[in-house]
């Protein structure tokens, strides 16, 4: 649930853009054809950018060597949903359900029509006559026109040819994919909008194909006048007369729009841009290895060779010992350990064994929950629910000069912290 409701949140954002960039630059320019490809540019933006989330990497290097079981996130117990959160999701697929049913009403209307009355088919459309519609208007490759309507054979005419680019431009296709996008954005008052911006751009590029066929402007202005909508057209339908007749004589009279205001919609690069940023999650990386040290003063350790002698013969020839007073007790023969710095000649023969001591690493501090411990050893790693590595600053900032070789905390699972 909460997926679908962060889908729909985006894609409703992306509406939201494309449609304020239309709004402000696009809807008053001749160049409709551009507009139309725009419009769909954003609705298929809106439909599949909401299925992708920019990642970036965030390394984290661990001394533990855990098994491919523990989880360095915690883990959220599945407590179940409240009731509001099933009233929700039953509104919306209620409303989902209503419009998907509304679509299909119309569909099976304009199939009884059909098998009613019948259609004659010429040049890669179906015409019908009927008297059930008082408005002319297109569904895929048929049009519709009523057979009663008290026009001149010339306004018929406009009309076919109106009716006849919409098919030909293939709407349809937009206002499947519009209806489609609001039936899943029903609630979203700006997913409508955006299918009425794209039902008017197709006017407006009928009106253009009509117009460049040699017809008259105030022949087919007075046309467009004397055709209003009489009856509620379906959702799926191009209509003669259906938008704005007056916005739409208006853009007829308008001059050509300069192409480098089409330059306008890189504008909408940088605004999705930051909406990828912002939806954007780290992905943590957890590599096996020492504690990094990053940052830190560097510590040079030398190996210490320690050498322990034990004294055989010792040859004197130089200087003489001098001879010890009688009162002196001589002191027990001892082996001696002597500590040897540098390789000089010695005067004493000597039998050697030489004991190497390795190199130890430091190790970070270990806290499981909350509890220090000397090491980590005795942790099953499938009893841990969450790592916690700090180091550099923020561990020493917080522990001080403990806190150099970097802190590990530990978090338990619930059901085995008492054990613990």
């Amino acid at each position: 649930m909460e997926l679908l409701v962060i889908y729909l949140l985006k894609s409703a954002l992306y509406t939201v853009v494309f449609l304020g960039v239309y709004w402000f630059f696009l809807k008053n320019e001749t160049f409709y054809r551009f507009n139309r490809w725009f419009l769909l540019l954003g609705l298929l933006s809106a439909f599949a950018l909401p299925f992708y989330t920019y990642t970036y990497h965030v390394h984290l290097v661990s001394s533990l060597n855990l098994s491919d079981s523990v989880s360095t996130t915690a883990v959220q117990k599945d407590t179940g949903f409240p009731l509001w959160i099933y009233v929700l999701a039953g509104t919306y697929l209620a409303g989902i359900c209503f419009l998907m049913l509304r679509h299909l009403a119309g569909v099976l209307k304009i199939q009884q029509i059909i098998r009613k009355y019948g259609c004659t088919s010429s040049d890669g459309f179906k015409l019908i006559e009927t008297p059930e519609f008082k408005a002319s208007f297109s569904i895929f490759n048929y049009i519709i026109m009523d057979n009663k309507a008290h026009s001149s054979a010339l306004e018929k005419k406009l009309v076919l040819a109106h009716e006849l680019s919409h098919v030909k431009q293939m709407h349809w296709v937009d206002l499947l994919l519009g209806q489609l996008f609001c039936t899943l954005q029903w609630f979203n008052p700006f997913a409508w909008i955006y299918l009425d911006r794209m039902k008017q751009n197709h006017e407006f590029l009928a009106d253009e194909a009509v117009l460049l066929q040699g017809h008259s402007i105030a022949v087919y202005r007075a046309t467009l006048v004397n055709h209003t909508l009489g009856t509620q057209v379906f959702a799926l339908v191009s209509s003669f007369a259906q938008m704005d007749q007056l916005k739409r004589i208006k853009m007829m009279m308008k001059p050509a729009s300069g192409s480098f205001r089409k330059f306008t919609v890189l504008l909408i690069l940088p605004v999705l841009a930051f909406f990828l940023w912002a939806f954007a999650k780290p992905e943590l990386i957890i590599s096996s290895g020492p504690v990094s040290m990053v940052g830190q003063p560097k510590v040079v350790q030398k190996k210490h060779l320690i050498t322990v002698v034990q004294k055989k013969k010792t040859v004197a020839t130089k200087p003489k010992l001098r001879e010890k007073a009688p009162e002196e007790s001589k002191p027990a023969k001892m082996p001696s350990i002597v500590v040897l710095s540098d390789p000089v000649d010695s005067v004493i023969k000597q039998e050697s064994v030489v004991v190497k001591i390795p190199e130890v690493k430091p190790e970070p501090l270990v806290f499981v929950d909350g509890v220090e411990r000397t090491s980590m050893n005795g942790l099953n790693p499938n009893d841990i629910e969450a790592i916690h590595v700090f180091k550099d600053k923020s561990a020493m900032a917080e522990y001080g000069e403990r806190g150099r070789n970097g802190v590990i905390k530990i978090e338990m699972k619930k059901a085995n912290k008492s054990s613990l």
